[in-house]
């Protein structure tokens, strides 16, 4: 039986709020932004981490008994946050959880600015953390001015060479495609920097117009046209034969990586596998219960006042809840599972499930081999092929 666990920590606060994001993000005023006070933003992180104590306090006896395999901080910019403060958090979630033989996977969302790379030594050796992910997004200066984006693409450079002189060697960098004016060229350029440089990871995720952010009102209002379907495929495509050629492997649909590099709390959720989310508008994947074979979906509310009411109070507030039933776990595990290169292993599927996935899913997996959108990759095994992979949203919809 698996019994371990990821923990992840949203940290709500950025210095600016990108026009696209739809995460439980505010704005903040932190020392070194615009010459903010210290007192009150002191104040306010203080009171946010005794928050996730408190939290995780009530949570922890769901996991009991569990390994920690990763601990996640993202957000927003959890950056912003002192070392020290991150250090707390780290120490309180292996108190509770404390790892298994291998070292626990900790992970830190950096934006590039001035502040968090001065921070980069401490978060190292004071905070624990031993992996981080930075929100380049793009090295041309143009579309990060149109994307809302408070960094310009020197303060990337920079920063992954921070990184590098800090000691960190296991970086991820993001990066957006299908945005606004980007073209085919700008692509490449954002690609040869990526490639140059050298990290360990990289995510690529197109750009998406969310119907509650601003970006997806102007979409709405006809302000902006979504990118064309075919200028996007094209750069789904130019993006994993650049990445591929220069040694990542693509191991999930907008993931890559050098061999031993994955993001081991990434694939928790691909994997099904227990997180324990702390913090505004964390979601957690539960496991499994007495009435709740196959765990449950939890989500916080995504006001920090609610959610602090709450945990203050000593009451977990739960936002949205979603316990899982048989067919939703068994859609889970299909479409999940195709979304990484590994596939859905048969087997696997009818030892948990004690059905073979062609019983529930017979018509849709025939049509999918028939369309050569699915392969068979050795016995009992199904994978997305080139093609399916380019057409992942239809073929997965199929299974929800």
């Amino acid at each position: 039986m698996e019994s371990s666990l990821g923990v992840y920590v949203h940290i709500p606060f950025c210095a600016r709020v990108c026009p696209y994001c739809d995460f439980a993000v505010e704005a903040v005023e932190a020392p070194g932004r615009r010459g903010a006070a210290s007192g009150d933003w002191r104040e306010t992180e203080d009171r946010y981490i005794e928050g996730l104590l408190a939290e995780l306090a009530l949570r922890a006896a769901t996991f009991s008994g569990r390994s920690l395999s990763s601990i996640y901080f993202g957000g927003g910019t959890p950056s912003l946050l002192r070392p020290e403060s991150l250090a707390r958090i780290r120490e309180a979630v292996m108190a509770a959880f404390p790892p298994g033989p291998a070292r626990p996977e900790i992970t830190l969302e950096v934006n590039p600015s001035t502040l968090e790379r001065e921070r980069l030594p401490g978060f190292r050796a004071e905070a624990g953390i031993n992996r981080l992910s930075v929100g380049v997004q793009s090295f041309d200066d143009s579309l990060l001015k149109a994307l809302g984006r408070a960094h310009g693409a020197d303060e990337s450079r920079r920063t992954l060479e921070a990184a590098r002189r800090a000691g960190f060697d296991d970086l991820s960098v993001d990066l957006l495609f299908a945005a606004l004016h980007q073209t085919p060229e700008m692509l490449e350029a954002d690609l040869d920097e990526a490639v140059a440089f050298g990290p360990e990871h990289i995510s690529s995720y197109e750009l998406v117009f969310e119907a509650r952010t601003p970006f997806g009102r102007a979409l709405a209002d006809g302000r902006f046209s979504p990118y064309p379907e075919e200028g996007s495929a094209s750069m789904v495509e130019r993006i994993e034969e650049r990445l591929v050629n220069a040694g990542y492997r693509r191991y999930e649909l907008t993931n890559y990586a050098r061999p031993g590099h994955e993001a081991v709390h990434n694939r928790r959720y691909w994997q099904r596998l227990p997180v324990l989310g702390l913090g505004v508008g964390a979601h957690s994947t539960d496991p499994s219960g007495p009435g709740r074979a196959y765990g449950a979906r939890h989500g916080n509310p995504r006001a920090r006042g609610a959610w602090l009411a709450g945990v203050e109070a000593g009451v977990w507030p739960i936002g949205e809840e979603e316990p899982l039933s048989r067919e939703d776990a068994m859609a889970e595990a299909c479409f999940l599972a195709l979304r990484c290169a590994e596939g859905l292993d048969e087997a696997g599927f009818a030892e948990e499930f004690g059905v073979a996935p062609r019983e529930p899913f017979g018509p849709a997996i025939d049509r999918f081999l028939g369309e050569g959108l699915l392969e068979e990759s050795g016995p009992g095994r199904l994978i997305l092929s080139r093609r399916g992979r380019m057409l992942a949203d239809t073929v997965c919809a199929e299974f929800v």
